[in-house]
């Protein structure tokens, strides 16, 4: 299934919003993404199983990141 299938990533008006509230998170984008396609991934009710580990190892490797570029 294309990842596009998220239209806010499609547009220009979606692609402003999400650079606008990830920069007021200080979620990189990317990661976003990733965690969309988490859950494009599964988004059948027998796949969910391990989305919340998916996110946690997604959101872990930005805390992973923060703490590098602090030492």
């Amino acid at each position: 299934m294309p990842r596009d299938v998220v239209t806010l990533f499609a547009q220009d008006a979606g692609k402003k919003l999400i650079r606008k509230h990830c920069r007021q998170i200080g979620l990189p984008i990317e990661s976003l993404r990733r965690l969309v396609e988490e859950v494009v991934d599964k988004s059948t009710m027998q796949r969910r199983h391990g989305l919340w580990e998916a996110f946690d190892e997604v959101l872990g490797e930005k805390d992973d990141e923060e703490v590098d570029s602090a030492s």
